[in-house]
């Protein structure tokens, strides 16, 4: 029916209450790799993310940012994470607990020995 505030953080619809994410309209929201090197910029020249994004070597640095994909986990990674996050959650103790490691070490053992193609996957 109406904006709850000004900035339109709540909404009613329905005779209920819906929050939604609201930015500036037509701002841009930067990405994690094109937002550090918004800040390196800036901080190096002086300018405002405005003056950036107009000048066009900057706006260059930025796109190329922008396009840059994060590196993924590796197979080995994946199922060591994947192992360890269910011996922390089964014992409630950090990673570095020994009696973590303990278990930590024999799950793997037993992943492996499960899943015969992963023993290629987790070779060092």
């Amino acid at each position: 029916m109406y904006d709850d505030d000004y900035w339109g953080n709540a909404v009613w619809k329905d005779g209920k209450r819906h929050l939604r994410k609201i930015h500036a309209g037509g701002a841009h929201v930067p990405n994690k790799n094109e937002a550090r090197l918004l800040r390196k910029l800036m901080s190096q020249t002086g300018m405002s993310e405005k003056e950036l994004r107009e000048h066009k070597k900057y706006r260059k640095m930025l796109s190329e940012e922008q396009k840059k994909k994060g590196k993924g986990k590796t197979p080995r990674e994946m199922i060591e994470t994947f192992v360890m996050k269910q011996v922390t959650r089964e014992l409630k103790l950090a990673k570095e607990h020994p009696k973590t490691k303990e278990l930590y070490r024999k799950r793997l053992n037993e992943y492996i020995a499960q899943h015969p193609l992963s023993k290629y996957i987790l070779q060092p």
